[in-house]
């Protein structure tokens, strides 16, 4: 769901966690809607160590907030629930807290992929009546302000997103003969490069494409995920007929992608590359120099200076180039970027919806909406803000890059099922990185068997 593994994705120390735990004890304990002293209790539930880049970083950005809110608000005290573990972890245990109404939070920090579950479940409130107050709502791109659209309802803003592209390495790229700056134009140009890296630097990994299931159907958004929204057919749930789409020529066309790198040994081992934590640890792979592409997030960039160092690498700028991942064949606009957001939303059972609002508004105002960003990993969603130079000249010169892929990036799809679909897609994925040999007729039979298992067969289909 930034580094993001997404957030932050870094090990943290005993002690951090020691913390949060202690934290999260002492948020939980009292149910009361009020303190002694007859302040009203706001309950705020976050991801205290994945969705920003370290810990100490989450805890400054929502211990702000909160200074900036309960001063305009002196008759409200915020209690922050904070949630320590990665992303499977933040998803159930939000769930828990969700069920039980002495502990369902008033606001919540949220990954747009698990949003359909939570409104499946009448966990959230929709917040179309107050979108009217949200200056910065006009500024969203329209893929931005979907992933919270649910059956004609918003049920929350976006606290910022992730885009992709491919990064690579331009010293190695000038030893192997390949132009700097790069900029495939298909997938076959990709594929001739990495072939190329094979050939001249044998020793280093040509092009880094994690899958398999288990880093979750979050890291859909960084890998697999983007190849196919540059694909001939890119539909995932098909929303004519309610069907979530199993065989397709785009996942064809993706998943014999996966196969040409492994069959060619283009790629790393299958132990790094099915390792639950390969999308976060990437840009520590990266900084150790023996990988040439890579497909990624923007919160790369954001981990490597000096504020985080996640880890630090300051030299990355001179050895670091980004290019837009191309469609496969160059079609459409030219390139492929699939959103991967963290949304702030009102708990449906929330005994205070309107401070809830004005927490979340206070949260999104444009410096602390550009903190979140750049300590998060993420692209502002305002094209205000992701313009403003507290932004771009954060961890330069990719912020600007990254920021200018937000308004043709496309958005996941938000309803409950996409975790089965996601999981059977990884299935497929993972099978081929394991097997190079398979069929795509076997591996996409891998994907249509769990998916049809899980929801049955009248909800999935083919398209020709």
């Amino acid at each position: 769901m930034s580094r993001k593994y997404r957030g932050g994705r870094r090990l943290v120390a005993l002690t951090a966690i020691a913390s949060a735990m202690t934290l999260i004890a002492a948020c939980t304990a009292s149910p009361s809607s009020t303190t002694s002293n007859g302040k009203t209790v706001l309950k705020v539930a976050y991801g205290s160590q994945f969705v920003f880049l370290t810990p100490q970083l989450a805890i400054k950005w929502w211990g702000t907030v909160a200074h900036e809110f309960e001063k305009a608000h002196p008759n409200v005290t915020v209690q922050f629930v904070p949630i320590p573990g990665g992303y499977p972890d933040i998803v159930n245990k939000m769930s828990l807290l969700f069920r039980t109404p002495s502990t369902a939070p008033d606001v919540a920090e949220l990954p747009a992929g698990q949003m359909g579950e939570w409104v499946s479940s009448g966990f959230l409130l929709p917040v179309n009546k107050y979108l009217s107050t949200a200056s910065y709502w006009n500024q969203i791109p329209k893929s931005v302000q979907n992933e919270t659209l649910i059956n004609g309802k918003y049920y929350g803003v976006n606290h910022g997103e992730n885009t992709n592209a491919l990064w690579y390495n331009m010293p190695m790229f000038r030893k192997a003969g390949l132009p700097v700056p790069w900029h495939p134009k298909t997938w076959a140009d990709v594929l001739a490069a990495a072939a190329t890296i094979h050939a001249k630097l044998p020793s280093v990994t040509p092009l880094w494409l994690a899958g398999g299931s288990a880093g979750g159907t979050i890291a859909i958004q960084y890998n697999g995920g983007n190849l196919l929204a540059g694909s001939t057919n890119s539909t995932i749930y098909d929303a004519k007929t309610g069907k979530w789409v199993v065989d397709s020529p785009g996942l064809r066309e993706t998943l014999q992608f996966y196969k040409t790198l492994a069959q060619k040994h283009l790629s790393a081992s299958v132990s790094e590359l099915l390792n639950p934590n390969a999308v976060d640890g990437l840009p520590g792979l990266l900084a150790k120099d023996n990988t040439a592409i890579a497909v990624g997030a923007n919160f790369y960039a954001e981990s490597w200076v000096k504020s985080t160092c996640g880890p630090c690498w300051l030299q990355a700028p001179k050895i670091m180039g980004v290019t837009k991942l191309p469609t496969i064949n160059g079609q459409g606009a030219g390139y492929a970027s699939v959103l991967g957001g963290w949304e702030l939303s009102i708990g449906a059972q929330s005994a205070h919806p309107q401070l809830a609002w004005d927490f979340i508004q206070t949260a999104q105002q444009q410096t602390n909406m550009i903190d979140a960003s750049n300590w998060g990993g993420w692209v502002p969603p305002s094209n205000v803000a992701n313009s403003a130079a507290a932004f771009v000249n954060y961890a330069p010169p990719y912020q600007k890059f990254f920021a200018a892929l937000l308004p043709a990036s496309q958005e996941e799809p938000n309803t409950s099922p996409f975790t089965v679909w996601g999981t059977g897609f990884n299935n497929a994925t993972g099978a081929i990185i394991q097997n190079p040999n398979i069929s795509i007729d076997a591996a996409v039979n891998v994907m249509k068997n769990y998916v049809t298992t899980q929801l049955g067969a009248d909800k999935v289909e083919t398209i020709g």
